[in-house]
């Protein structure tokens, strides 16, 4: 532990160390290094100059609005603000790693993608640090045992679900934050924390990693042309989307120290994504149509019924016979989900 000036009151305070917990992922090097950008020269250099350019390089500066105690912010507030902050911190360390690995390893093999890997764990790198500031205005001081690389145990991740989950990852969080963004600037007397008035920038960011995800995608027939792109595509499209629409009831309490509504926030997110996404996917879900959500609606009921199964004091089997029928409720919802009209972008081109 460690002390801190309490800027409000001059006197120090003992800061806590928290242990945060970022992934470690490794992808085939071997398929990235084949990856044809010469082809797709003209969106790999746009997307690496965007990189490049680093417009946000002077927007991440904590200025006098951070000069204050935060104590006056307590109880489930502090704690949804503080779990935010570390859930953030290790999702920016994670891709701060992995980013800098891969850049690494296709150094000599593709100089493309290892610039623009590069380039993006630069960002990753900003923004860790930028929140880990922003944890010891809570006194709170994040431990980082995980940059040794010998603490690491890796997940390998197959090549299609990396690209299509981290391009829809990194689209995703730019609209999170550009909404919360906007919607404070509109309604500032829920402005909590000073942090948040940088989320226009770090939109801004998520969105360039995206153009060069996007380019991957581009340069790989096998995800972006033909039946077989397609029906990958809207694998990923309906995976993604439904696990993020079922975080909004985890979300709920934090969204609304916001002032928005989590139902109404996730459903605009993810129309918003799924119309942004148009310029580099084969398809898009038809997520303008309410059945969609509603049937996603149907899932959330079973599994909170499943969730209230597991902390009953019956025995595991009982447990599981219970459970049972509601996940093969889900499991047939989303098997009606994947045979909804979906829309074919390239023929709206």
């Amino acid at each position: 532990m460690e002390y801190f000036q309490n800027t409000q009151s001059n006197t120090e305070v003992l800061a806590k160390e928290t242990l945060i917990y970022p992934g470690f992922y490794t992808i085939n090097i071997r398929k990235f290094s084949n990856i044809d950008t010469l082809s797709f020269q003209k969106a790999f250099n746009t997307a690496v100059a965007n990189l490049k350019s680093d417009y946000t390089k002077d927007k991440y500066i904590r200025d006098e609005r951070f000069n204050q105690s935060w104590d006056h912010i307590q109880g489930e507030a502090r704690e949804l603000i503080i779990k935010l902050l570390e859930m953030y911190c290790a999702a920016e360390y994670s891709g701060f790693i992995l980013y800098k690995e891969l850049s690494y390893q296709l150094k000599e093999t593709n100089s493309i993608l290892s610039d623009g890997f590069s380039l993006i764990s630069r960002d990753e790198a900003r923004h860790a640090s930028f929140l880990n500031k922003a944890l010891l205005d809570f006194y709170i001081k994040p431990g980082l045992g995980f940059l040794k690389k010998e603490h690491r145990k890796y997940i390998s991740l197959p090549f299609s679900w990396f690209i299509y989950s981290t391009y829809l990852s990194e689209r995703i969080s730019s609209c999170y934050y550009i909404t919360i963004f906007e919607h404070l600037e509109s309604h500032p007397e829920y402005s909590i924390y000073p942090l948040f008035s940088f989320y226009k920038s770090w939109s801004e960011d998520e969105n360039r990693h995206g153009d060069f995800f996007g380019a991957i995608i581009k340069s790989q027939l096998q995800l972006s042309n033909g039946l077989r792109a397609r029906l990958v595509c809207k694998f990923f499209l309906l995976l993604i989307f439904s696990m993020t629409y079922f975080k909004y009831k985890s979300n709920d309490k934090l969204l609304a120290l916001f002032g928005l509504d989590a139902r109404e926030y996730y459903v605009s997110t993810i129309k918003k994504v799924n119309n942004s996404i148009r310029k580099d996917l084969p398809i898009v879900l038809d997520v303008e149509e309410s059945r969609f959500f509603n049937k996603l609606d149907i899932c959330l009921l079973h599994i909170s019924e499943n969730k209230r199964i597991n902390i009953s004091n019956q025995n595991m089997l009982l447990k599981l016979i219970q459970k049972i029928p509601h996940y093969f409720t889900i499991l047939l919802v989303m098997l009606r989900l994947s045979i909804m009209k979906s829309i074919n972008t390239r023929e709206n081109r």
